[in-house]
């Protein structure tokens, strides 16, 4: 097993990282998608696969900030809504399948922020999608063994500490 597309990978997007524009995130989706098409055999997937941790932080790149992670899961694994404050992300399907649910904030009368289900739709090994400031998710695991890619634009954990993150675990309303 090789270990050539990570670093193919990584060298590609330093060349094109800068400020979020239509470009950035169509070139970074394409690179996303090629690695994750191109990975399955390589010796750190394996691994990834083996120790099945539910976080792994693969590459951080100081230079530029994106950090790419790897998020191995098990049937049933759920993530609840949640925003990416001032941070953007890609998701990447490398095995399994996940099932991802769209969602828009709304303002009830009384203020207060929900999170409402507009769609939902099924990510398979080889796919992406990307999430933009302010739009609204959330993952379940479909297979055992799944392994999805999440390149994010800065520190997510910062976001989240600075109030920027917003999770909506109890006021949401799903399909």
């Amino acid at each position: 097993m090789k270990n050539q597309s990570l670093p193919i990978f990584i060298d590609a997007l330093s060349k094109i990282w800068g400020p979020l524009t239509a470009d950035l995130t169509k070139h970074s989706k394409q690179l996303l998608e090629t690695l994750a098409a191109n990975c399955r055999d390589e010796e750190w997937v394996h691994t990834l696969l083996v120790n099945k941790a539910p976080s792994t932080i693969v590459f951080h790149s100081e230079k530029h900030g994106f950090i790419l992670q790897a998020h191995v899961e098990q049937q049933g694994d759920y993530s609840a809504p949640h925003d990416h404050g001032n941070g953007w992300v890609l998701y990447a399907t490398v095995t399994g399948a996940v099932e991802m649910g769209v969602f828009h904030q709304v303002v009830q009368p009384d203020g207060t922020l929900t999170a409402v289900q507009k769609d939902k739709y099924q990510q398979r090994p080889g796919q992406c999608h990307v999430y933009l400031p302010g739009d609204i998710h959330d993952t379940t695991a479909l297979q055992n063994g799944t392994l999805m890619l999440r390149l994010t634009s800065c520190d997510f954990e910062k976001e989240f500490s600075e109030g920027r993150l917003i999770r909506y675990i109890h006021n949401c309303d799903r399909w």
